[in-house]
């Protein structure tokens, strides 16, 4: 039992210093797009505020999770997980509203095809992370499966992060294949650590549903061009933008 506890205390360390490096990283990527404009932000409206606001905050609920966790203050650490009941809806709200924002926008300025294409990067991200969660707080008595599922929240944000990154550090030049790369780094990062549990024979079903859903998000990358995409993309549009 003390070797379970104390593997579990390294898992949530490594999980704190890594969600402390994202962060940063997240400042660091959205500053050309974004925080470069501070304070007068023109060009962007409200949504990018709320949407920027609600990830920022979930990526710190993130950090101040395992942080609780290693100091076992567990009341702090169940108040903070009711708290997250409200933030997650508006997280999933918000891709929501940012995806239709960005569709809308090109609407009218590329061809529909391009405008399609573009929305393969997005459409997908919202039901992930509902997926994710869901079954993080389903199993929230069951710390194997919940600590999984909530790092599955992390790569619903991951390649919004590491592509910019790349943007940054290889020039636009890069361009579409940015998300390629990124998307795939934040599946072989699953693979590997589904790799770790089969390895010490525990659970695989978490990283395995987190690397399905991931991997479902690359093939609709990879398929935005043919029209099976583009006209789930136009039916999304037409009903709901």
């Amino acid at each position: 039992m003390k070797q379970k506890n104390k593997s579990y205390d390294v898992t949530t360390k490594v999980f704190f210093i890594a969600m402390v490096i994202l962060f940063i990283l997240l400042q660091v990527a959205f500053h050309p797009s974004y925080l470069h404009y501070f304070p007068e932000f023109h060009e962007f409206s409200w949504i990018h505020h709320v949407h920027g606001a609600l990830m920022v905050s979930w990526v710190l609920i993130l950090i101040i999770q395992p942080y609780l966790i290693l100091k076992k203050k567990y009341k702090t650490h169940r108040l903070i997980g009711k708290i997250s009941y409200f933030t997650a809806p508006l997280v999933i709200i918000s891709m929501i509203l940012i995806t239709k924002l960005n569709y809308l926008k090109m609407v009218g300025v590329m061809p529909f095809k391009d405008v399609a294409a573009w929305q393969s990067l997005n459409i997908i991200t919202p039901f992930n992370f509902l997926l994710f969660y869901s079954l993080a707080i389903i199993h929230k008595k069951e710390i194997f499966k919940h600590m999984r599922y909530m790092i599955g929240t992390v790569f619903t944000i991951f390649g919004a992060i590491s592509s910019r990154l790349l943007i940054i550090i290889f020039g636009p030049s890069i361009a579409f294949n940015a998300f390629f790369i990124s998307e795939y780094i934040g599946i072989s990062i699953i693979v590997l650590l589904l790799l770790n549990d089969l390895r010490k024979k525990v659970n695989p079903i978490p990283y395995t549903i987190i690397a399905a859903g991931l991997c479902i998000n690359v093939m609709s990358i990879h398929a935005r061009y043919t029209d099976a995409w583009q006209s789930v993309v136009r039916f999304i549009g037409d009903s709901f933008f």
